[in-house]
């Protein structure tokens, strides 16, 4: 009687993190349609809910009814459970406990608000023998998984998960990146006034998300952005994939060490959350969910996933919404045209963006800024053998250097598998053929000019078509993952160890490698805000009073001053008063105080371009050239104040009204 309601807890939580989901992404997707022909005050919140939740309701009671769909894939063969002994069950996950609390101490006691490139320069180098040994545990916790049982392992892999993706949200206490920070001010508008105008056809899949969640739990904005996207990807990557691989073969630690070594692969988009990384998440889920798609409820939540994408950042959405409509085609009885119907829709997936980029480069202007920045630190792809600092560090960018081969190894290998499979695994070249078509959605976006974009940015969407490309190829690295494991247990007691530890120090570099870094090697630039930068848009606002004026900033400062005022100036032709975005008129003009020379005339130019009398320009104590620019700048400005020697501000003003 005990065990039969054990299993009926367990099958309703199950069913309880299926309604979650299902119900974020009617949140998402029905709450951007609110706000994209209403607005997100009480009303359109009220109506966003009624309308998710009855949608949520008619897709579980209908979705069973419709029973199963035609051609569904097959599993793999069924490799028979090996229950292994334990005796040690208990004390494993006492020290995976001990490890893993031991990881999230270190974090929380490091936190920080100064600016920072990387978090490993205030988190201590024994986190990572922390870490490493947490996941050795973990790792002899999964090669027993059939005694210790299937709730615990999910629960276990989901807090390996949280502590791989949470280290920047917990470390970086005023936030960590840049568009967070943008999006973060622009919830916040629309927090208080219900709509912020124009609005656009992206990003509300977030916006729409977040603001709800906020309304109806009063949990911060703010700490809503920091944590969505990685505590929905440590909850709902592994959940899934434990499912999907439980689907395929019967040895429980083989899949939890599948989905465990999945990790190998750095895993930096979901550090962040950003309408594209929460884009990449549904996407990545709905792939997942297409590969055991049996009923049409199944299909529908395919569906959910795609348009939650989509409504969130059209480069995840639009191949998800072209995977749900081939999916749809594979699993129906309409055989005669579904080859065309195939064609149609891989035509479209590798034109829908290019064609999309093209026209929103049409009409922009380009990019302002005249001035280069000094060289970068080099790719990490010219690093091929590092044998310049201690083993360690060196094994980590030898994998680092070489990750595109390890992918490519993974997924050749997984094809090689599935063709010995051909009928278990024919769903597999539906994900080919995505893939397939994206690359050349790839090589056609790659040669589009985005001149509307700052020099250093304008490769970012044709990389972001790639990655989405590699999502489709999940399948494949999952097989190889897991014929990987299958072989190694096979093995005697030694080479087991040995691959155990191997497994362990590569989860632990990819770890260090998902993050910003500052090391020998490799130098990430990008710095955090910080509570001086904070203390800086503070003074100036402060001193300009009800002033016209503009300040000259980096990104991290302009970010700041959204974090405390939001939207709160802009001018002529619709130029926001700090240098916002990069591409904008202003950034050019603090490239050029910055790379060139410091001065006043630069200062006023870019005062009078937009009508004000005063121009401010901060400096970063960690800005390139830093010595020069400040004792230059300080001959020409009115006057100056600074910030614990860390950040200095300049004021400049035109005509003196006095």
């Amino acid at each position: 009687m005990i065990l039969e309601r054990a299993k009926m807890f367990i099958k309703e939580i199950k069913e309880l993190f299926t309604h979650l989901l299902v119900l974020v992404c009617l949140i998402s997707a029905i709450g951007a349609a609110v706000y994209r022909v209403y607005a997100l005050d009480s009303v359109g919140v009220m109506l966003s809910l009624a309308l998710a939740l009855g949608g949520a309701a008619v897709l579980f009671f209908w979705g069973y009814r419709r029973g199963r769909l035609n051609n569904n894939v097959g599993h793999t063969v069924k490799e028979p459970a090996k229950p292994a002994p334990g005796t040690w069950s208990a004390v494993l996950v006492f020290l995976y406990a001990l490890f893993t609390g031991s990881c999230f101490a270190v974090l929380f006691t490091n936190t920080t608000d100064l600016a920072i490139i990387s978090p490993w320069e205030v988190v201590p180098g024994f986190f990572f023998t922390f870490f490493f040994s947490a996941t050795i545990v973990l790792m002899f916790i999964l090669a027993r998984a059939d005694r210790i049982g299937g709730p615990m392992i999910g629960f276990l892999l989901m807090t390996h998960y949280f502590l791989s993706f949470g280290v920047a949200a917990i470390v970086y206490e005023l936030g960590f990146g840049f568009d967070p920070f943008i999006h973060g001010a622009t919830m916040d508008l629309i927090d208080k006034t219900g709509a912020v105008t124009p609005k656009p056809f992206y990003y509300l899949g977030q916006y729409a998300l977040i603001t709800i969640i906020h309304k109806i739990s009063f949990i911060p904005i703010e700490s809503l952005q920091k944590w969505l996207v990685p505590l929905l990807a440590a909850v709902y990557l592994p959940w899934e994939l434990l499912k999907l691989l439980g689907r395929w073969f019967s040895d429980a630690s083989r899949i939890g060490l599948t989905v465990l070594l999945i990790l190998v692969i750095p895993f930096s988009i979901f550090i962040v959350t950003t309408p594209q990384n929460l884009a990449y998440l549904f996407l990545l889920l709905a792939i997942i969910r297409g590969l055991s798609c049996a009923h049409a409820r199944d299909l529908a939540i395919v569906y959910l996933l795609a348009f939650a994408a989509l409504a969130t950042q059209p480069v995840a959405g639009i191949p998800a919404l072209m995977f749900a409509l081939i999916l749809t085609v594979y699993h129906s009885d309409i055989k005669s045209i579904k080859p065309n119907l195939n064609r149609l829709i891989l035509l479209l997936n590798a034109a829908a963006l290019p064609l999309a980029f093209f026209l929103l480069n049409r009409g922009k202007t380009p990019a302002g800024g005249t001035a280069e920045s000094p060289a970068d630190t080099p790719e990490l792809s010219a690093l091929f053998v590092p044998g310049e600092e201690d083993f360690i560090l060196n094994f980590v960018y030898l994998y680092g250097a070489n990750i595109a081969v390890v992918i490519l190894a993974l997924v050749l290998s997984g094809f090689l598998i599935s063709r010995k499979y051909k009928r278990e695994c024919r769903l597999f070249s539906l994900y080919l053929s995505m893939a397939g078509s994206l690359l050349v959605s790839y090589f056609l976006t790659v040669r589009l000019p985005f001149d509307f974009l700052i020099y250093y940015e304008r490769g970012d969407y044709a990389g972001r078509i790639l990655t989405v490309a590699l999502f489709f190829l999940l399948p494949y690295v999952l097989l190889s993952i897991h014929y990987l494991v299958n072989a190694v247990g096979r093995q005697n007691r030694f080479i087991r160890y040995a691959w155990i530890g191997f497994g362990a120090l590569t989860l632990t570099a990819s770890l260090y490698l998902s993050y910003p870094r500052l090391d020998n090697y490799f130098n990430s630039r990008g710095f955090s805000v910080s509570a001086d930068d904070i203390n800086a848009v503070r003074w100036i606002n402060t001193d300009a009073g009800d002033s016209d004026y503009i300040v000259l900033a980096n990104q991290q400062v302009s970010a700041a001053a959204l974090k405390e005022f939001g939207f709160k100036k802009y001018y002529k032709d619709e130029i926001f008063y700090y240098p916002i975005p990069t591409g904008g008129p202003l950034y050019g003009f603090f490239l050029d105080m910055v790379y060139k020379k410091p001065e006043r005339s630069v200062a006023l130019a870019a005062a009078d371009l937009v009508g004000a009398d005063t121009a401010y320009f901060v400096l970063n104590k960690y800005w390139w050239a830093f010595p020069k620019i400040l004792n230059e700048a300080k001959l020409e400005a009115d006057s100056w104040q600074e910030f614990n020697n860390d950040v200095f501000v300049f004021k400049y003003r035109g005509i003196d009204l006095d």
